[in-house]
């Protein structure tokens, strides 16, 4: 015979397992403190009037775990500890938005009848997307009146000063599934979506064999396999992988993924939850592995490119290592990478190389967004590079490399840059100089669209052939241009569905690669 418990009043400062029916009465009160859970083994009833409470702080959160079904109010204070943007989600399921903004405590950041709480709408313009409540629902597109959080779903939200937004209404009782995008219809394939319980989730495989990433892999662009977190003190999106140290997603937590194409599924498993007593962080590097962090500044912005190095990974794409880049648009100052092999046009914020390209002179193509007559300065940070291996950047225009190991470089952009051509990273243990024979090594080509194949890292100015040929040996385009940094090649609009080969010929030799028109 299963027992009742009637609560009254309980204030739990300490883990505790409950493995019977728990009963919340009118007028009782469970507060859960920042370190501490429980997990109740049947079914939670809480009558109207009882109170039961999770609260967090900065570096800990309490959470409540339901292995039946409950009934009635919980609340969850997500503790927010500065007056930064951040990326947002309810642990219960019906919060009225136009009540949270209104409660006084939340101290959402207002402006007129805008209110900083806003979700990700991926069919507006790009710059437009986030989407903000406003009392009176007027006209631009990334204003109207939301309703009541969506379980699942991500927001930014922007408080005044440090402290809780407190979230009232019921817990999800089973597995939530979001469909990504959670705006469909747009080539746009970007969500914010969120962990939906008052608990943290398993993410990674060193967290649980089981967890949230490895379970919705198939959903996700493979060259976006990643939980993609806001980092409010660069203004970046942190991707996270399915390796790596051991991650619990926190309550309340939410993040950036793309879809692999429109309408995908991506589930928060009930069976995933877990407590985590310990401070709340979302990962860390390894402490053996190799890394490099080349970084870009203009004296206002700072950006940066990570790089690591692996026995196990490959020159081409390795899904869950190689992360490609966030962006709504294209940024105006940004740094990422494309993949040393294979690349299809991809910026990647962070790239996985095998050891062994550490010192081989491997050019790694550096993607830059920068303005006209802006001075930027190149930096890198490394860790765990073996001894004698210096990182060089290679300017392809001006015919130099930089040793940035030794110190950074500050050059000013004399024409606007967008996208790689130009600049290269280089990792050897000798000196790299303008006598080093590495030309051969930058030329890439990659397809933009079905339209266009961009051309890089030709830079003698002599003449090249381009031609295009089907899988059987059918030459359909064969054109001359000028060698430079970066051209792009318009394909005849008649080709049909299928596999391409590309020959260039230039005085560096010929170059062969195979593309897919879709």
């Amino acid at each position: 015979m299963k027992t009742t418990a009637i609560i009254m009043f309980c204030l739990i400062t300490s883990s505790l397992t409950w493995s019977q029916q728990l009963y919340v009465a009118a007028d009782g009160v469970v507060r859960i403190t920042p370190t501490a859970f429980v997990h109740a083994g049947g079914e939670v009833a809480v009558i109207a009037g009882g109170d039961v409470t999770i609260d967090s702080d900065a570096t800990h959160s309490g959470s409540f775990i339901v292995s039946g079904s409950t009934t009635g109010n919980i609340t969850y204070k997500r503790y927010i500890d500065d007056a930064n943007w951040h990326l947002v989600s309810a642990p219960v399921t019906d919060q009225s938005i136009p009540t949270f903004v209104g409660d006084a405590s939340n101290a959402v950041t207002q402006s007129g009848n805008n209110y900083a709480v806003s979700y990700y709408n991926n069919t507006n313009a790009a710059g437009k997307r986030w989407t903000y409540h406003n009392t009176v629902d007027t006209a631009p597109e990334n204003q109207e009146t939301l309703t009541s959080f969506i379980a699942g779903q991500g927001y930014s939200m922007k408080r005044t000063a440090a402290g809780d937004y407190t979230f009232t209404g019921a817990m999800a009782n089973a597995d939530v599934s979001v469909t990504i995008p959670t705006t469909g219809g747009s080539a746009h394939l970007w969500s914010a979506i969120a962990n939906p319980f008052p608990s943290f989730l398993s993410v990674n495989t060193a967290a649980d064999a089981a967890n949230l990433l490895v379970n919705n892999l198939a959903a996700l662009d493979t060259s976006f396999a990643f939980l993609y977190v806001w980092n409010g003190t660069s203004e970046e999106y942190d991707p996270i992988g399915p390796e790596g140290a051991a991650l619990q997603l926190a309550p309340g937590q939410a993040f950036m993924v793309k879809a692999k194409t429109d309408g995908e599924t991506f589930i928060f498993n009930k069976t995933l939850q877990n407590h985590n007593s310990g401070a709340a962080t979302f990962y860390k590097s390894s402490a053996s592995t190799p890394t490099i962090s080349v970084h870009l500044t203009n004296g206002t912005a700072n950006k940066s490119a990570n790089l690591e190095f692996l026995d196990d990974s490959t020159t081409g794409l390795d899904v869950g290592y190689d992360a490609g880049a966030y962006q709504d648009g294209t940024p105006s100052f940004s740094i990422n990478t494309h993949l040393v092999s294979d690349s299809q046009g991809i910026d990647f914020t962070r790239q996985s190389l095998p050891i062994s390209s550490l010192d081989s002179e491997v050019a790694i193509p550096l993607s830059i967004n920068a303005g006209i007559h802006e001075e930027v300065i190149f930096s890198a940070d490394t860790n765990n590079l073996p001894d004698g291996v210096s990182v060089y950047l290679e300017d392809a225009l001006n015919n130099t490399f930089t040793n940035l190991t030794a110190a950074p470089l500050k050059i000013k952009i004399t024409a606007a840059l967008s996208g790689i051509g130009r600049f290269y990273l280089r990792t050897s243990s000798g000196v790299l100089s303008t006598e080093t024979n590495l030309a051969g090594a930058l030329i890439n080509l990659y397809k933009t669209s079905n339209g266009t194949v961009k051309v890089t890292g030709l830079t003698s100015g002599n003449a090249a052939t381009f031609s295009l040929f089907t899988i059987l040996g059918k030459e359909v385009l064969a054109t001359k241009f000028i060698a430079q940094n970066v051209k792009e090649i318009l394909l005849p609009t008649s080709l049909s569905t299928g596999v391409y080969i590309i020959s260039v010929v230039s005085d560096l030799g010929t170059f062969h690669k195979k593309i897919i028109i879709e």
